[in-house]
């Protein structure tokens, strides 16, 4: 399977992961900024359209615990997720656990590959089993990924 959200291309690497890759008109310092920087987090991770981001929570070391949090502008249909950062490089790669609501735990690794200026950042998440890949995958969750990709273009322009 291969799709396209949002300029955000979906694939499935193994019977476990999901794949997002994104290429953004930015150095790969900069896109790291808007990744763990949580003012700018705040600004583009937020799903669909209409939804707030009123936790976002980063200790950005090996061992550092992260948690992120959206709702409505009224408060409602809140939701958390949280995890650990198992590895960081910066301006390359960083790699955490991701835990959310009573699903298994996830490992996800984020990469950002700069090429003249462009930067691809690739999020594979690997899921405990088949069933809970393509559960992840019914919630729409590609949807909202590629959305925030594409608000993080947004904020990039901006930025750079």
């Amino acid at each position: 399977m291969s799709t396209t959200k949002f300029g955000t291309e979906v694939t499935l690497p193994s019977d476990t992961e999901i794949a997002m890759t994104r290429s953004f008109d930015a150095p790969a310092a900069l896109v790291w900024k808007a990744y763990t920087e949580p003012e700018l987090l705040r600004r583009w991770l937020l799903g669909p359209d209409g939804w707030e981001m009123p936790i976002c929570e980063i200790d950005l070391r090996v061992g550092g615990k992260w948690r992120y949090g959206w709702a409505l502008p009224d408060g409602s249909q809140a939701f958390e997720m949280h995890g650990e950062y198992t590895e960081v490089v910066p301006h390359s790669r960083i790699a955490n656990t991701e835990i959310f609501e009573d699903n298994p735990p996830a490992r996800t690794v984020v990469e950002f590959v700069e090429e003249g200026g462009r930067t691809t950042m690739t999020t594979t998440m690997r899921l405990v089993s088949q069933e809970a890949r393509d559960a992840v995958l019914a919630t729409g969750m590609a949807d909202g990924a590629g959305r925030s990709y594409e608000r993080l273009g947004e904020l990039l322009a901006t930025l750079s």
